[in-house]
Parts: structure tokens; C-alpha cells; sequence
């Protein structure tokens, strides 16, 4: 039976993917800042308590993501499925920005992902399937002002997502982003395209046809592609083989500490 680790799963989306992949018969660990609180989620659990269980983590506390990959150590995780996020960032407007809120919203929606890939990297890397998932938004490339704090973690997140991919890509797993779409939730105020459980369900089947030779992309709902990061495709561009240079020194560097 395969086993999703999901963040967030307690509302909105991340309960709809919990519903969705209870559904195809996997195995759904589902981490959650509150288990007290999660009622929704406790309620789902009555159809599916052999399948479904729920762990407590906050993005924001690095130290309780170790806690939890230790909890779990041992156990294969298919995939990794990174959706919580901080979504209420106050829209400040220019010379009223709120830094602290800015430096949350890097914790959770930015660090508090790629640590996620760090703590359960072996977890992932023991399993049939060898995936990693993260919820991005097409908000983090869309130009008109506003929302900075809100944007600029998921520009960061899509980042982190091109680099893992690029990084365990030779471990055999998968690592790419999606848009959910406009989805009906308590951060839209109701307002939307999509229900939760719709979604999660488009995301789902990138998910499952999610290949190494397809990772390291930022798909919308659709399965079609959205520019992840900014790439030198001109390899005679000034500064473009900069990087090979400091691998070069980088070498040379270590082979003299050796």
C-alpha cells in the first residue's frame, strides 16, 4: 500500500487531497499544527482510521519536523507532499511593510518546505514511488503590486523546488511544484473556481504520472507547464558559465584542505 505524507491536511485542500488519496486506497499520514483541533480531519478518519493517521508539525518550528521524521523513521514515504502554507500575510502597503510577517512566511512557505525535503529525504528515498510535491501559486510570478510578502516565498519556493529536483534527481526522486488553481477555501473567503476536493484531485494525477525526466517543473491544474525560474539559455551570455568557474575553484579549494 502506498503511503502520502501531507502537510496541512487539517482544511481546504489539504483535506481534499487527504479525501482524494484515502479514496485510491493509500495510506495518508497527515501532519497538522493542532491534531486537537483537526475535527474535520478526525471525522474523515472514521472510514479510514487503518489508513489514516495524524501527526502534529509546525513549518515554522524546524526542530518539530525533526521530531516527526524521527517519529517515523523506517517508514517509506511514496510521497512527499508539501502544502501547508501561510496565506493571511497582511497586504501592507509600500513604507508599511511588515517585516515579521515577512520573515514567517519565508519559515513556512519556503524553508519550512525545503526542510521538509531534508528531514524525510531517506523516508522518500526507501519507498516504490520517490516523490516530492509543493504547492506553489501562480501568484508568486503574477505582475500586478500587492501582496510582496505573499509572492516573494513562492517565487523563493519554486527556486528550492528546481534545485531539489536537480539535487536528488540522481537518487531516483521526482521533485516538481503545482498550481492548485482558484479553489474554493477559508483564505478566499469562499470565493474560487475549484473546490478543495477537485483540485486536489488534478494535482493528484500529475502527481502520479510524475517521472525524474519530468521533474523540476511548476505545472497548473491542467497538466500544462508554467516557467518555474528564469534560465541562461545562451551559453555565450555574459556571465553564463560563471557557475562552471566557481565549481572549478570550489574543487580546487577542497582538493587543498585535503
Amino acid at each position: 500500500m502506498p503511503t502520502v505524507f501531507l502537510t496541512g491536511a487539517n482544511r481546504g485542500i489539504g483535506l481534499g487531497f487527504a479525501k482524494v488519496y484515502l479514496d485510491a486506497g493509500w495510506r495518508v499520514i497527515a501532519a497538522v499544527r493542532d491534531p486537537d483541533a483537526a475535527d474535520d480531519l478526525k471525522n474523515l478518519g472514521i472510514d479510514y482510521e487503518d489508513r489514516l493517521s495524524i501527526h502534529q508539525i509546525d513549518l515554522a518550528d524546524l526542530s518539530s519536523i525533526d521530531a516527526l521524521a524521527t517519529e517515523l523513521q523506517g517508514t517509506p514515504i511514496d510521497v512527499l507532499l508539501g502544502n501547508a502554507a501561510k496565506t493571511d500575510n497582511p497586504m501592507d502597503e509600500f513604507g508599511s511593510t511588515n517585516y515579521d510577517a515577512w520573515i514567517d512566511a519565508f519559515k513556512v512557505n519556503c524553508m519550512g518546505q525545503m526542510k521538509m525535503a531534508e528531514a524525510f529525504v531517506e523516508h522518500v528515498a526507501a519507498s516504490d514511488h520517490k516523490k516530492m510535491f509543493f504547492l506553489s501559486s501562480r501568484i508568486g510570478a503574477k505582475p500586478p503590486a500587492g501582496l510582496i510578502l505573499f509572492r516573494s516565498s513562492k517565487s523563493a519556493l519554486n527556486q528550492v523546488v528546481m534545485q531539489l529536483s536537480l539535487i536528488l534527481g540522481p537518487r531516483g526522486i521526482a521533485v516538481a511544484c503545482g498550481h492548485p488553481g482558484f479553489v474554493k477555501s477559508k483564505s478566499t473567503l469562499s470565493m474560487g473556481v475549484f473546490e478543495a476536493e477537485e483540485s486536489a484531485g488534478y494535482l493528484k494525477k500529475i502527481i502520479d504520472d510524475l517521472t525524474v525526466k519530468t521533474a523540476g517543473q511548476f505545472f497548473d491544474p491542467d497538466g500544462s507547464v508554467l516557467p518555474i525560474v528564469t534560465r541562461q539559455m545562451n551559453p555565450q551570455a555574459f556571465g553564463a558559465k560563471a557557475p562552471d568557474a566557481w565549481n572549478e575553484q570550489a574543487k580546487k579549494r577542497d582538493a587543498k584542505k585535503e
